[in-house]
């Protein structure tokens, strides 16, 4: 029999199945919460930010790897495939290891039968696709067995081009981020919704509203030159970058490296040795007194910017004052600062992540970086062919990823060299991105006559209107507990 959780109102299960997720999950409670008017009580699993926004987790987020291999190009990669999803694949071990270690939590404190006793409006899983499933499955059988409604059951990841019909058992809709359709349409298609990449919504929000371009805004969409987007942002990042600059006292003829060493310490820890031996070779490259070349410039006119977060940033400093840098190091250390920083630099090395859509954006020519292990590293060849979602979406090495044993100084100056002395080369990546640049967002209105905008979706706050759509589907339980007399009965005659 199952434990009833008395509440009112509706409530909206997240699951949160990896570090990433509980970004997103965060603030998607933050976007629900302003669509719905702070009447949705939430339960679920999450890390720190969702515990910021008020949920309790059933459990959390700190098991998952932050940066998994995760197979998903190869024909053969379906839900039953046992070997590919066993937790002893060494090929695939930080996504499943994790995974058996969820759900065996899960069924040891029956998670599921926790979650129904809420009864939820909504079960929204976010990322991690295979343990996703399984949840839903579980949800969907115990369902099966009682005649409560089922909630709706969706999932929120990457792709959507994968999904069989009998997944329709336990799913009932998706929304995903990247768009890769299925190739032929004759062939089934999950219930779905595109949200597009939000890290793009924002840097563009970011630009537009801070540099005269709110013309262009809404509350929840943007307007996107159809034909000539790089040569209208042009004026915005331009405005930016003056800003910056001046901001922080470098002069407009300087060269700006942005070198961007991870998110997390052991990510930082492995990348900014190599940052700095790059940024030092660089240096000796191009800067007086330490080049040979007769066109050296003085080093004076060069800077090192390293974004920080807020939890990092000690450790970055502490880093930095170690290490010997040969020119001036500039630390940022806020999401304004960071993608200000971004228009203001010249060229830039990234360690795999949203941020290198963020320097897309601001057309700067970025080399992505990324440490694996090496069974990983050759299953991403044969599998996944590339890492990032920019080149993803482009199916192509646009932005150069320099992954694990192949990222070293010298390799990482011979991109450098190149796009520096040859700025065409630095903006061929950009220009073969331009015609994915309307599959980034979801489109709300075409613009078919002589007009040059199209109107797209706000993914945040797409996401959050579909799922409190959801939501309202299911009825609520609209009084107040304390004014519900049978909870007040039942309480008095305990």
């Amino acid at each position: 029999m199952l434990k009833r959780y008395f509440s009112s109102g509706r409530v909206v299960c997240l699951l949160a199945n990896s570090r990433k997720a509980d970004r997103i999950g965060a603030q998607l409670m933050s976007d629900l919460k302003q669509v719905s008017g702070n009447s949705i009580k939430f339960i679920g699993s999450g890390g720190e930010g969702m515990i910021k926004e008020g949920i309790t987790p059933l459990y959390n987020t700190d098991m998952f790897h932050p940066k998994p291999m995760v197979p998903f190009r190869t024909a053969w990669i379906e839900e039953n495939n046992w070997w590919v999803w066993s937790k002893r694949n060494p090929m695939t071990k930080s996504y499943t290891k994790p995974m058996s270690e969820v759900l065996a939590y899960i069924s040891k404190n029956q998670i599921i039968d926790k979650i129904a006793g809420f009864r939820p409006s909504v079960v929204l899983t976010l990322d991690h696709d295979q343990l996703s499933f399984r949840i839903h499955r579980q949800i969907a059988q115990l369902y099966g067995k009682t005649n409560l409604s089922r909630p709706k059951q969706v999932h929120y990841g990457n792709f959507v081009n994968k999904y069989q019909p009998y997944q329709l058992s336990y799913l009932d809709h998706v929304l995903y981020t990247m768009p890769l359709e299925p190739i032929n349409w004759n062939k089934f298609k999950m219930p779905s919704t595109y949200i597009g990449q939000s890290a793009f919504e924002e840097t563009c929000r970011f630009l537009l509203s801070r540099n005269g371009g709110d013309h262009l805004l809404t509350e929840n969409s943007i307007f996107m030159n159809k034909d000539h987007f790089y040569s209208e942002m042009d004026q915005y990042i331009e405005a930016e970058r003056n800003t910056f600059r001046e901001k922080f006292g470098i002069a407009k003829d300087a060269t700006v490296l942005f070198l961007a060493p991870g998110s997390l310490e052991s990510e930082i820890a492995w990348s900014l040795p190599i940052l700095n031996k790059t940024a030092n070779a660089f240096i000796d490259e191009y800067a007086a007194p330490f080049s040979k070349r007769s066109d050296a410039i003085p080093v004076e006119k060069f800077v090192v910017v390293i974004p920080t977060t807020e939890k990092t940033k000690a450790y970055v400093s502490e880093r930095v004052n170690i290490q010997g840098w040969k020119c001036r190091v500039q630390i940022v250390d806020t999401c304004e600062n960071r993608k200000s920083a971004m228009a203001g630099s010249d060229l830039a090395i990234c360690y795999n992540g949203d941020i290198v859509t963020e320097c897309f954006v601001n057309q700067l020519s970025t080399i992505v970086i990324q440490n694996m292990k090496k069974m990983e590293f050759y299953c991403l060849l044969a599998w996944n062919r590339f890492t990032n979602d920019m080149n993803i979406i482009g199916d192509g090495n646009l932005f150069p990823e320099i992954i694990e044993g192949q990222c070293h100084p010298p390799k990482l100056m011979q991109i450098l060299t190149q796009w520096h002395e040859s700025p065409p080369h630095k903006f061929w990546p950009l220009q073969q991105m331009e015609m994915y640049l309307n599959k980034m967002l979801p489109i709300k209105k075409m613009d078919m006559g002589m007009g040059t905008h199209h109107e797209y979706f706000s993914p945040r706050l797409l996401a959050a209107k579909t799922v409190y759509e959801f939501a309202q589907l299911n009825p609520a339980r609209e009084f107040p507990e304390n004014e519900n007399v049978f909870i007040k009965n039942l309480v008095g005659n305990q």
